[in-house]
């Protein structure tokens, strides 16, 4: 009967989604990880972080949108608006692989939900 108690009182806490909080992100895998940290690098080594803000690579930039937080950037969002630009944001298409581009979408996507 206590254990039955205890497992009902243990199961009667409100959960993070029900407190409000956010649940933890869950640590990305080996090789996302690798992809996350090329993304991190280009994004510093581009000068990203003149244009944005990211608390996570320490960019405060005041002309392009703050990545913190924002819901919408998805990484096929981000993969088309660093390959083909718009608006001031230019395009980097020309000057970065698939590949690196598809690093700084996984980057800025990971960091941008923390």
């Amino acid at each position: 009967m206590l254990g039955t108690l205890l497992a009902l009182a243990a199961s009667s806490a409100p959960s993070a989604a029900q407190d409000g909080a956010k649940p933890a992100a869950a640590p990305p895998a080996a090789g996302a990880a690798d992809k996350i940290a090329k993304g991190r690098e280009i994004f510093a080594n581009f000068a990203c972080g003149s244009c944005h803000s990211l608390a996570d690579a320490g960019a405060a930039g005041h002309v392009g949108p703050s990545f913190d937080g924002d819901p919408n950037l998805s990484e096929p969002f981000i993969i088309d608006r660093v390959t083909n630009g718009q608006g001031a944001m230019p395009a980097f298409g020309g000057q970065l692989s698939p590949e690196e581009i598809a690093a700084v979408a996984a980057y800025v996507s990971h960091a941008a939900a923390k």
